[in-house]
Parts: C-alpha cells; structure tokens; sequence
C-alpha cells in the first residue's frame, strides 16, 4: 500500500514494468587493429606483431584452427604464430628500403584484410 501512495505522490498514472535487455551477440568479424613495428628490415626477418580480433574464431564465434597467409607487398611472408585469437605473428620478407607496401592478410575460409601502405622497408643502419 505504500508503494501506491508513493506513485500517486510522484503523479505517475502508470507502472512500466522493465524487460531485461537482450544482450548483444559478440561480433565474430574479422578485423586488425594494429601492425608492429610498421617498419622493418629491406633484408628481411623483422617479426611483426599483428594484434585484432577473431583470428582463432569462425563467423558462428567457436573456436576454429588457424590457417593465414601474410603478404607484404606482393611477397609472402611467413606466419610464425598464431599467440592468441587478438595476436597474429608474422617474419616479414625483405624489400628494397624505402619501399611502402600494402600487408594483405589471408584466413582460409575466413576471407581477407588488406592494410593499405602499412609497412615500410628500412635499412639497416
């Protein structure tokens, strides 16, 4: 009874009951966040860390065996490790120094990220 006379205090003509709200599915996309270190080595060897989401999980969010190709440029590089499902580890090729190439990344079955010009060749000092 006092819960009425609260509501008809604070002029409310109706109650509302709350429904819970659905929580969101995670999203089983496929992205990358973030390439490092975004320079290396024009003779090659440089390990590169590729860090986003989802490399280990498929479009219906299980867990899925990990399968990458990594090309810098039009050369292949090689998948060291797959660290996590956010973390991706990469040997770079080599490259002419100066050179700025786009890394296209490959998942079988999982389709493909292009980063556009993010990687760039250095020489050794």
């Amino acid at each position: 009874m006092k819960q009425l006379v609260l509501v008809a205090l604070l002029g409310l003509s109706s109650l509302v009951a709350a429904e819970p709200t659905p929580k969101a599915k995670p999203s089983t996309a496929l992205t990358v966040t973030k390439l490092e270190p975004a320079k290396g080595d024009a003779d090659g060897g440089t390990y590169v860390r590729i860090v986003g989401t989802n490399f280990l999980t498929d479009s219906s969010g299980k867990s899925a065996p990990a399968s990458a190709k990594v090309y810098f440029g039009s050369r292949q590089g090689e998948v060291v490790r797959f660290a996590s499902d956010t973390e991706l580890i990469v040997q770079a090729p080599g490259g002419k120094p100066g050179e700025v190439v786009d890394v296209l990344l490959l998942f079988e079955t999982r389709g493909e990220l292009k980063l556009t010009k993010a990687f760039t060749y250095v020489q050794k000092p």
